[in-house]
């Protein structure tokens, strides 16, 4: 299992891997943005919930053509704030992203209009997720989504909630208002769905273990599991005995084998498992 992992880490750092993961994430958002979303008459969210809006309001330009260009100001940001790297993927994601839309030919009609909230929030959340897996986004609104998560620590679907409510205001100008309520309930479940699709592969366990046998349990982390220790002197607040903490971070595939090995060691260990979202460093995700 160890072995398998370690494959898919290092896979998820090549080139095709990335491209693949945008290309994919990419498809299913035009999909959802032409075959649901503007046969509806919703706002998806952010740059593109602007672009669409732009779209219905000037049918001339195409609804691909609109997102292109109100993403230019947004790749600026990525450029000097990110890296290079990140603005790269992100441009590739972007154009694939306006190309799929122009050209899916698909419209999927729908008797009840929260069936095409649902299908439509499902399958853009999803591929807004799956582009935020990479090492890019899917443009727009996921730069900044990017930026917030890695140097603030806000979940992408709470700031995507929030820009997406002043985008709906604007919107109520133009549009049915009962469409826009459609949308603003299609908005909230994409952003569950793309905070689900970031958290099912991400979940890494912070693990704190209090034990009489720090080193045994350390060194059969790093044997067993392959995971490196930190150990941390702290003072029982009752006993005021010294003792030693052992903290590390695994992913959720290996938690049950670190209990085990735990336990094995020292069935009387005091262990703490908090759930964290991001962790940047080797072995785990990188800065973009």
């Amino acid at each position: 299992m160890d072995a398998v992992i370690s494959r898919f880490q290092r896979l998820s750092y090549t080139i095709p891997w990335n491209l693949a993961l945008l290309s994919f994430g990419s498809f299913l958002s035009a999909l959802a943005i032409k075959a649901v979303i503007i046969p509806n008459a919703f706002l998806p969210s952010g740059i593109a919930g602007l672009g669409l809006l732009a779209y219905y309001v000037f049918p001339q330009i195409s609804s691909g053509m609109w997102l292109f260009l109100l993403n230019i100001p947004v790749f600026l940001v990525g450029w000097f704030f990110i890296s290079k790297r990140f603005f790269w993927y992100t441009l590739y994601a972007m154009v694939s992203l306006s190309v799929f839309i122009d050209l899916v030919p698909w419209t999927f009609p729908f008797d009840d209009k929260w069936l095409a909230v649902l299908a439509g929030g499902v399958v853009i959340g999803v591929g807004s997720g799956i582009c935020l897996r990479s090492h890019g986004s899917g443009g727009g609104l996921g730069i900044l989504l990017v930026l917030a998560r890695e140097k603030l620590g806000i979940k992408p679907g709470q700031l995507s909630m929030a820009f997406n409510t002043v985008v709906l205001g604007i919107g109520t100008i133009w549009l049915n208002f009962n469409d826009v309520l459609y949308s603003l309930a299609m908005i909230y479940v994409a952003s569950a769905a793309m905070d689900g699709v970031q958290g099912l592969f991400n979940q890494r366990k912070l693990v704190l273990i209090i034990t009489t046998f720090p080193e045994d349990v350390s060194g059969a982390i790093m044997a067993k599991l392959g995971r490196g220790t930190t150990l941390l002197n702290a003072k029982g607040g009752y006993t005021r005995q010294d003792k030693t903490v052992i903290m590390t971070v695994v992913d959720s595939f290996r938690l049950k084998r670190l209990e085990t090995t735990i336990f094995k060691i020292d069935p009387k260990a005091f262990v703490i498992i908090e759930s964290t979202f991001s962790v940047l460093g080797k072995g785990f995700s990188v800065s973009r």
